[in-house]
């Protein structure tokens, strides 16, 4: 017997297509999961390249968790960071 509850499952589905998700649109960026910041089922740190427009990504984000949102009903929260530019090597 499997001690995977079928809500955990779906919130592991959830999760799951909303990374492809982004990385269809934003294949630089990087998803970890963070500690829910309140009552989120869910809350992943979107880091990209500090060459993209964070506001635009942050939009991807928005959309992709409301659809899971409305598919899989689970609350999904996003924070966008860039990452430190790379220098140039001298």
């Amino acid at each position: 017997m499997s001690g995977v509850q079928p809500q955990d499952k779906r919130l592991a589905e959830a999760v799951a297509v909303f990374i492809e998700a982004i990385h269809r649109e934003v294949p630089t960026a990087t998803l970890r999961p963070l500690p829910p910041y309140d009552d989120e089922d869910f809350t992943l740190e979107v880091q990209i390249p500090a060459e993209l427009d964070w506001e635009a990504v942050l939009d991807v984000c928005l959309r992709h968790a409301l659809a899971v949102e409305d598919q899989f009903g689970f609350l999904l929260v996003t924070r966008v960071t860039p990452a430190a530019p790379v220098a140039p090597a001298p």
